[in-house]
């Protein structure tokens, strides 16, 4: 389940540990907060994952000018169906990833927006409280 909040209120309630430094208006003003929500990410290898696959964009390139651009950067992509998360797979523009990562998020774990063209396409801004040991990777 997804709950609207206001970030003031989500940071006031939680007060969450963010995993970067977070830029100006970011998490935005209107987020949601998943209540064992079950996400979708896609990882770099077909049959297992690493800390390389939860790197923004951010992160792997801190030289690029991101503009308006950072509060997303800072953020990682989730996919809301496990269906179309299959499908990105077949895209030319995600030929660098192989599988795909099922993880179900908590208050704790941050806060997600439908963010993109697609609306199964949410932008996560996650926190320190997250625990990579309750990923599964999905059989391909």
């Amino acid at each position: 389940m997804l709950k609207p909040y206001k970030i003031a209120d989500y940071l006031n309630e939680y007060k969450p540990q963010w995993t970067c430094v977070m830029p100006d208006r970011c998490p935005p003003e209107d987020v949601l907060v998943a209540e064992e929500h079950p996400f979708f990410r896609l990882a770099k290898q077909v049959d297992s994952y690493s800390a390389d696959d939860f790197m923004s964009y951010a992160e792997a390139d801190p030289q690029r000018n991101w503009g308006q651009m950072l509060p997303l950067a800072v953020g990682l992509s989730l996919i809301e169906s496990e269906a179309k998360a299959r499908r990105s797979l077949k895209l030319p523009m995600f030929r660098q990833y192989q599988g795909i990562i099922s993880l179900t998020l908590n208050p704790t774990d941050g806060v997600v927006k439908q963010t993109g063209v697609h609306r199964s396409h949410y932008t996560w801004w996650r926190t320190t409280s997250f625990q990579m040991s309750n990923l599964n990777m999905l059989a391909l």
